[in-house]
């Protein structure tokens, strides 16, 4: 490849991983997106690992991530009073109350919402948790990529992440999944949605 087609890819990715930036953990969602998790995908997609790494900004650039999103999304007290249940006396838990995929049956070019919501409880006096966020997309029980995983800082309560992404055109039909999981400390919790790519 000479240097100006490597040129050229720089910028594709470049201006992929800007876009939609405004915030700065939008930022660190588009990171977590980087040309190597890109070109797991492409590699999939082609049957050529070495394809899929040499190639992995231009893929990132098919699948055109629009936003990463995350926050609280109940207080403590609101928490309490949906799901009933008290602060733990002796470790931090998490529990995932939400996990969706929307449209649950899309086409290549169509925009996907990959939304998550979960719990975070703790002993009395903890008011900040330490909390590892993923959302995995796989097929066939393969990882194809890491749509999204970080490290974040949670309040008490309910909180949400949300991540929106392009299906790929040469993204075969099938039934897809995106596994998502939450973990703090030694507790954790998984739940998988699935969509379809028709063709």
């Amino acid at each position: 490849m000479n240097k100006h087609k490597l040129k050229v890819i720089a910028a594709v990715c470049s201006g992929v991983l800007l876009t939609g930036c405004a915030t700065m953990e939008q930022s660190a969602g588009l990171a977590a997106l980087g040309c190597a998790g890109a070109g797991i995908l492409t590699g999939a997609l082609t049957g050529n690992a070495g394809a899929g790494a040499g190639a992995g900004c231009l893929a990132l650039a098919g699948i055109a991530l629009y936003n990463y999103h995350t926050s609280q999304t109940r207080t403590v007290q609101q928490d309490q009073q949906l799901y009933g249940y008290t602060p733990s006396v002796n470790s931090t838990e998490v529990k995932i109350r939400n996990a969706t995929v929307s449209p649950e049956t899309v086409r290549p070019g169509d925009t996907v919402k990959s939304t998550l919501d979960y719990s975070v409880n703790a002993p009395k006096g903890t008011q900040i948790v330490d909390v590892e966020e993923s959302m995995i997309l796989k097929h066939d029980g393969k990882v194809l990529q890491t749509l999204s995983e970080r490290p974040i800082k949670r309040p008490l309560g309910g909180s949400g992440a949300e991540v929106d992404f392009t299906i790929p055109a040469k993204l075969p039909p099938g039934t897809y999944v995106i596994e998502y999981k939450v973990k703090a400390g030694t507790s954790y919790d998984v739940r998988p949605a699935v969509f379809i790519v028709g063709a």
